[in-house]
């Protein structure tokens, strides 16, 4: 990628996440990246080809490769459901700050882009290592009376539910995700998760 082109990312990405991609014109962008609008046009052919250059990378690091899966997908027996809590959460909220202004743009444009959405619902990883890693965690979880004998989809939405509101406070109120909240939140997902 040359040194234009990730002015224009960049540039795209803060304008974007501060102002959202419909309220964004592709002569904001360029101004900001100091580049002449026909750039922006030369190399992304419109403004939804730049915001499909910014989206693309998250599609593809929303559930890691097998070189970077953490300690969260590794094959090793918890001692604790909460244990596991704590780590998936803690390493999932380590990919959310560094990624934030992109993750902001990805979510926002998921609720209105039908388009967007249907790809990740079709690009869901039914057989990718990490999915497979964490649904068998989660079946070692049951197995051990860990964990409450559900669905893996299921408990992988209740822990959404819990987080969510942290998640998108923190995205689209700029409301930190304090240690406390964390904790509160991993508590909460525990006993609701915990098997009965």
């Amino acid at each position: 990628m040359t040194a234009k082109q990730k002015q224009i990312i960049s540039a795209a990405i803060d304008l974007f996440s501060e102002k959202g991609y419909a309220n964004t014109s592709t002569k904001e962008i360029a101004a900001k990246a100091a580049v002449a609008e026909g750039n922006i046009f030369s190399t992304f052919h419109n403004k939804r080809g730049l915001l499909e250059a910014i989206i693309n990378p998250v599609l593809r690091s929303i559930f890691p490769t097998t070189a970077q899966l953490s300690t969260v997908t590794q094959p090793a027996p918890y001692k604790s459901l909460r244990d596991y809590m704590y780590d998936f959460c803690t390493e999932r909220l380590a990919f959310l700050k560094a990624n934030r202004q992109v993750i902001k743009i990805f979510v926002a444009e998921i609720i209105y882009n039908d388009k967007l959405r249907q790809r990740l619902i079709k690009d869901f990883p039914a057989s990718n290592r990490y999915w497979l890693q964490m649904a068998d965690n989660l079946d070692q979880l049951k197995a051990q009376k860990l964990l409450v004998n559900w669905d893996n989809i299921k408990i992988l939405k209740t822990i959404w539910s819990v987080m969510g509101g942290s998640v998108l406070g923190y995205l689209f109120f700029d409301q930190p995700i304090k240690t406390a909240t964390l904790e509160q939140n991993i508590d909460t997902a525990t006993r609701l998760l915990a098997y009965r």
